[in-house]
């Protein structure tokens, strides 16, 4: 079942839909824990991180250091393995970070995805 738990407990891999404050519907969460690894966009210094769940608009991890809210990261991360012990490959996308959150010792932030890329890959950047 790809590592996906439900945040509520019910059964369900999905959060349901909720609803901005704007009224537009919010696309449903998988909650899914994998390590990340990220940089500024166009940074050479990639840092490491831990998903918490992602949508098809957005991800949210945590980290050591957050990136200020507007700045543009590149994040990637492997596929949970599906089939034997052969990875089911890698995500490689580019976001905008729109909200920081959590506390001083442990910040968390949500990016949404502007673009993504799946490769077949062994293993993330140093």
């Amino acid at each position: 079942m790809l590592g996906l738990r439900s945040p509520s407990g019910n059964g369900s891999n999905v959060e349901q839909w909720k609803t901005f404050e704007r009224g537009r519907p919010r696309a449903p969460r998988f909650a899914l824990s994998l390590p990340v690894r990220y940089r500024r966009h166009g940074g050479d210094q990639w840092e490491d991180g831990s998903m918490r769940n992602i949508s098809r608009s957005g991800l949210f991890f945590t980290t050591q250091q957050a990136p200020p809210v507007d700045a543009r990261i590149e994040l990637i991360f492997a596929l949970p393995k599906i089939i034997r012990d052969e990875p089911a490959g890698m995500v490689r996308c580019r976001g905008e970070v729109v909200r920081s959150v959590g506390t001083e010792t442990q910040p968390a932030v949500a990016i949404r995805i502007l673009n993504y890329q799946f490769m077949r890959t062994q293993a993330p950047p140093p």
